[in-house]
């Protein structure tokens, strides 16, 4: 069983650059460190959606670091450990694009994501941190800041370690084969896609729907709302699965300006539904 391993969380000011970063460290299934920090964004623009869903602005992170500081508190919690997060991608992603546009190496760690175990093993109506969280009863007072998330996450990940080997429902070392991959380069790339709560242009986009559990989705286009990022973690929180590419078993393409030619004459000749990103709002309601 995995005991020792950091739980991490981001939140972010406009859906790449973080703004606050929490760490909770676990030995023997104990916290033995926790480690928050504010974060300057390097792009110091606020979705005024991601302040209200965290309830950070300009004016509270304007006088701390950016992320390279950081980052010099925080690189031994992750070169070569176990690292949990939920909705793992997408904070490795921002993870990694914060390494890249400063110059700092990639560490190398393994990567674990509670999102992905809970959906796979646990049968409940939807796998967002604070469903998991109460389907182990786990406490969760301050949803969306981030050491909080940290916390609970980790807790979860003992959770479903505890659950699998209660009822026999697989191999403990066989959690990471269902997340993730190495790399040539030693770094990991996920299977699965992207982080907890995003930033999206309308509040409704944070709220979890069963309206795509279990639909397949492909995005195509550039949007006017809000990032490809934001809407493909959108679409995975919520039960959905996104593809890169449109095959029989898509259910759903959402479509943007400039949408290939080639993917909306297969699209047509398949007979699959083009909405726009409005019409994608309107399936969450």
């Amino acid at each position: 069983m995995i005991n020792n391993f950091i739980a991490f969380d981001f939140e972010t000011a406009n859906g790449k650059y973080p703004c606050s970063i929490g760490i909770v460290e676990f030995e023997n299934g104990e916290i033995i460190n926790e480690y928050y920090s504010l974060i300057r964004p390097k792009e110091l623009v606020f979705n005024p959606i991601a302040s209200k869903i965290h309830g950070l602005c300009i004016s509270d992170v304007i006088n701390e670091r950016e992320f390279f500081d950081v980052w010099k508190d925080i690189s031994h919690f992750f070169d070569n450990k176990i690292v949990v997060a939920h909705n793992h991608s997408f904070d490795i992603s921002v993870l990694n694009y914060s390494l890249e546009i400063y110059g700092i190496e990639k560490p190398v760690y393994e990567v674990y994501c509670t999102l992905e175990l809970s959906r796979t093993y646990l049968n409940i109506d939807n796998h967002k941190l604070s469903s998991v969280a109460k389907f182990f009863k786990i406490d969760q007072n301050n949803y969306h800041n981030a050491l909080e998330d940290a916390f609970v996450c980790g807790k979860v990940f003992l959770g479903l370690m505890n659950y699998a080997k209660s009822h026999e429902k697989l191999e403990i070392n066989n959690f990471q084969s269902v997340l993730s991959k190495k790399d040539k380069n030693n770094s990991w790339k996920q299977t699965e896609n992207v982080k907890r709560d995003l930033i999206f242009e309308s509040e409704i986009l944070t709220l979890i729907s069963n309206n795509l559990e279990g639909k397949h989705f492909v995005i195509s286009g550039v949007f006017k709302k809000f990032y490809r990022d934001e809407l493909k973690k959108s679409i995975e929180d919520n039960g959905g699965k996104v593809a890169s590419s449109i095959s029989k078993k898509t259910d759903f393409i959402v479509a943007g300006e400039n949408m290939g030619p080639s993917k909306r004459e297969k699209a047509e000749n398949l007979g699959i539904p083009m909405i726009s990103e409005t019409d994608y709002l309107k399936m969450l309601g």
